[in-house]
């Protein structure tokens, strides 16, 4: 009995080992399985981990270059909105340089057709004056003509000069010389008496000729004959006895109306002037004509005042003399005066003495009187007296 016992509990323990054998083979079997399972299953996960890791790694490129896509569009966004910040000034310079521009257009246009039609007066007037200036060299290769030209211009200076017409200078005189007669073109009269003659006919053609000519020997040769004209000229002067008249100075003037005409000349001759001053004639162009003219302009102005000394002496005496008589009547009426004032007050000392004392008693005595009566004040101002004698005593 003991060892059936025994091998029961040894066939149950077998019997639960092999329970247990079957459970931990279970066990085992469902733990492989699950890691198994497991492993199929993270396999599986890794496959899809992996691709969702390859999908997100794609995202995030995706994502990463559309960010960079953006944020390089908000730096051109940036970039252009600080570019026009930027432009603004330029565009609006550019705009004020173009209104400049347009303006300086119509400005240039207005200048263009101004200028056209000032060159186109200065083509009239200089064809004008071209006409004119033949016209002038025509008339003025005529000696009468000539005459005429330079007593114009001779009046101008004497205006400027301040001689009057009649009075100072005449024009076209005529002086007796035996049985011929000489007939200067303008006589200034000199203050004093006397009368210097001035001729305003003065030799031309070789000047104008020259100075129209381009070639230099044949200016040269027409500058020459001009000096010799010039010299002729004068000779011809000289002989018609201008300064051989008892009222005129021992020259002649011939009034050149060109400075050229006689610098020219000079250039050609040196010694023109000494030539024609031996001839008694004095060679003047309207630089030191004018200067003798203001010269005999105030010769009369001193004249004038020299004068007008005797009369502002006469005058001045009259008046002193007036004056006396003035004084003396003045004097007169002081001591007139003097004695009317001397006579009142004599008449009031008499009046207080007679009147009004007796008008006092009788106002005692109980009269009544209808107005005051008030005694009238002496004169107590002296008057100042006038000594005709001061007067000349001054003087004295």
């Amino acid at each position: 009995m003991g060892i059936a016992p025994n091998l029961l509990s040894v066939s149950r323990m077998r019997h639960h080992r092999g329970m247990e054998s079957g459970v931990l083979a279970a066990v085992v079997g469902l733990a492989i399985g699950l890691v198994l399972g497991a492993v199929a299953a993270g396999m599986s996960a890794s496959r899809r981990t992996s691709q969702e890791r390859e999908r997100a790694v794609r995202a995030e490129t995706l994502l990463a270059a559309a960010q960079a896509e953006v944020d390089a569009s908000r730096a051109q966004i940036s970039a252009g909105a600080a570019m026009a910040d930027l432009l603004t000034p330029v565009r609006e310079s550019l705009e004020s340089l173009r209104r400049a521009s347009d303006s300086a257009s119509r400005d240039r246009a207005t200048a263009e057709a101004t200028l056209t039609s000032q060159i186109s007066a200065v083509q009239q007037r200089y064809q004008s004056l071209e006409v004119a200036t033949t016209q002038l060299a025509s008339a003025l290769a005529k000696g009468q003509t000539r005459g005429q030209w330079g007593e114009m211009q001779l009046e101008g200076l004497l205006e400027h000069s301040g001689l009057v017409e009649g009075v100072h200078f005449t024009r076209q005189g005529t002086r007796q010389d035996g049985e011929s007669a000489t007939r200067p073109d303008i006589v200034v009269r000199l203050p004093g008496g006397g009368e210097v003659l001035v001729d305003a006919k003065f030799p031309f053609d070789a000047y104008w000729k020259a100075c129209a000519t381009g070639d230099v020997a044949l200016r040269e040769e027409l500058m020459r004959k001009h000096a010799a004209d010039l010299l002729l000229r004068a000779r011809e002067l000289s002989a018609k006895g201008y300064s051989d008249t008892p009222t005129s100075p021992d020259f002649v003037v011939m009034f050149l109306p060109l400075e050229s005409l006689l610098s020219a000349a000079l250039d050609m001759d040196g010694l023109l002037l000494e030539k024609t001053f031996e001839r008694k004639v004095v060679l003047a162009t309207p630089t030191s004509m004018l200067a003798l003219l203001r010269t005999i302009a105030f010769g009369y102005q001193r004249q004038l005042m020299a004068d007008n000394a005797e009369e502002i002496r006469a005058a001045g005496a009259e008046m002193l003399t007036r004056l006396s008589t003035l004084s003396e009547h003045l004097d007169g009426m002081r001591r007139g005066l003097d004695q009317a004032v001397r006579g009142y007050n004599a008449f009031v000392g008499s009046f207080d003495r007679q009147a009004m004392r007796q008008a006092r008693r009788m106002r005692d005595m109980g009269v009544d009187a209808p107005k005051t009566i008030t005694s009238p004040t002496e004169i107590d101002i002296e008057l100042r007296a006038s000594d005709p004698a001061a007067l000349r005593e001054d003087d004295a």
